[in-house]
């Protein structure tokens, strides 16, 4: 089972980090992504850190 924790909401779209399965790691020290995706549906995008799914975000849907 993969376990996540949402850490952002802003309306419909969510950055939600997750640990990865042995056969995701993408890089040896990171065991967790982060996805930009809709609530209750699709992931958007996947990120290795957390800040690049913020950047990608703010491009989506900027806070001003």
């Amino acid at each position: 089972m993969t376990t996540h924790e949402v850490l952002l909401e802003r309306g419909l779209l969510q950055i939600i980090a997750r640990e990865l399965k042995s056969d995701e790691v993408v890089l040896e020290h990171e065991n967790r992504a982060y996805d930009v995706c809709i609530v209750g549906q699709e992931v958007l995008k996947s990120f290795v850190s957390f800040g690049e799914a913020m950047h990608f975000l703010e491009m989506l849907a900027p806070s001003n």
